[in-house]
């Protein structure tokens, strides 16, 4: 039996580990031309930016590439407490880090995809064709049998490979929305928040600071915020965000201005570092758009959708790579069964696409504050994580709790009795020095 992926970037390449040990033949059909080593490329705009592997994701792609964790991290990529590393700052304010036992692993995209690229290629049965753009599904209503393959040189022209299974992890420029219809069902309906946000990057030699800082204190009002974080070799990145008349320059000598505007010493001190040839990358449409393709009144048999093309989040909340994890953990789980049973493709794609309800929620409640339309929950959001952020100085159980519903570890944790009591109580008045 064959299996075709469409796309071999993360959510690709994990799908392929995830099925392997039920086809004889995985096949990843990618359109860029894969770099040899870490280079940029055209597929994967926001590579070089710095990725957080959140703890479900890497406990994920550990099963289903064993190992992998330990080796970015022993090839550099660092791997920190957030609970302790995390220092939030309120306009220059920092509230303290705590020792969580909670995990995460920081390093670029093309740093870490390009390892996984290279353990998925070591794997029986998977191969990985360059240079190949996907045209089109080969099938009906009831079932897709292959795809149409569009190579470049130096076999120009399209041809068709069959497949009993097929995958489309293609990512933000996925066309499965088209090809569905032309197969014959209805049109997908889709959500969109676009809450208009941008960022600009810049890489930094290391320093004495091992902590990540990430100031919050203008996020709720205009959209902006700005981090620094050790990343991957001993290097750091700085990150800005902002949006319409906020939005972060790509000028070093403007950005290092904004830096210090919040005055947050970690922020100071890197701006400090700034020079004229500092470079400065900026990155747009940072949108969230889910389609609903589990809602669909038909489906057809052997076809599913994953990663960026089932739904995309706004990177701004490092929950991407970590979501095409847990999806791939699904598929990995229902593989034997659906392979058996081609009947059960809807159910596990609805089941694939329950795994981005939480992720979704965290990132539109937000976002949507910034639209013509905001979230119902929108108000009820941002009272939520005020008063938690308020508290969090005084309160490690809140600290703990807003961090397991960031990092996708437990969504109810706000919810929970001791959170509540400590976000409606009293707060004690501070002595004054010296009373």
């Amino acid at each position: 039996m064959r299996a075709v992926v469409i796309g071999a970037s993360v959510a690709g390449l994990l799908a392929a580990a995830a099925i392997r040990h039920v086809f004889d033949e995985v096949v990843l059909l990618e359109r860029d031309i894969l770099p040899v080593g870490e280079e940029l490329r055209p597929g994967v705009p926001q590579a070089g930016s710095c990725h957080f592997l959140l703890y479900p994701g890497a406990a994920a792609m550990d099963e289903l590439v064993p190992g992998f964790v330990d080796l970015i991290v022993r090839d550099g990529a660092r791997h920190v407490n957030i609970g302790e590393t995390l220092i939030l700052s309120r306009d220059g304010v920092s509230i303290p880090g705590r020792r969580m036992g909670m995990p995460v692993t920081l390093a670029s995209r093309n740093f870490l995809e390009t390892r996984l690229r290279a353990r998925v290629r070591e794997m029986a049965g998977i191969t990985i064709r360059d240079g190949a753009t996907v045209t089109g599904l080969v099938g009906d209503t009831r079932r897709v049998v292959g795809v149409s393959v569009a190579a470049g040189t130096p076999d120009p022209g399209t041809a068709t490979l069959t497949a009993d299974l097929v995958i489309d992890a293609g990512g933000r420029t996925s066309r499965s929305a088209r090809w569905l219809t032309e197969l014959g069902h209805p049109a997908v309906r889709e959500r969109v928040v676009d809450s208009g946000q941008s960022y600009a990057t810049a890489w930094l030699p290391a320093s004495s600071r091992e902590t990540i800082t990430y100031e919050i204190g203008r996020l709720a009002v205009s959209g902006t915020a700005a981090a620094v974080a050790p990343i991957q070799n001993g290097l750091r990145q700085v990150l800005v965000f902002g949006r319409a008349e906020h939005r972060p320059s790509t000028d070093p000598v403007e950005l290092a201005d904004r830096l210090r505007e919040y005055g947050c010493p970690a922020l100071t001190e890197a701006a400090d570092e700034f020079t004229e040839d500092t470079p400065v990358h900026g990155y747009a449409k940072l949108i969230n758009r889910r389609r609903l393709y589990h809602r669909m009144r038909s489906w057809p048999q052997r076809y599913l959708i994953v990663g960026d093309a089932l739904c995309m989040f706004n990177p701004t909340y490092g929950q991407g790579m970590s979501v095409a994890a847990r999806e791939a953990l699904v598929l990995h789980r229902r593989i034997d069964r659906l392979a058996a049973n081609p009947a059960r493709t809807r159910a596990v794609q609805r089941r694939i696409a329950r795994e981005t309800d939480y992720p979704w929620l965290v990132a539109t409640a937000q976002d949507a504050r910034f639209t013509e339309h905001p979230s119902v929950l929108g108000p009820l959001v941002d009272t939520l994580v005020g008063r938690t952020t308020d508290r969090l100085a005084d309160n490690p159980h809140l600290h703990r709790a807003l961090l397991q519903v960031y990092e996708l570890r437990l969504p109810t944790a706000l919810t929970h009795p001791t959170a509540w009591h400590a976000l409606l109580r009293r707060r004690s008045p501070r002595r004054s020095p010296g009373a």
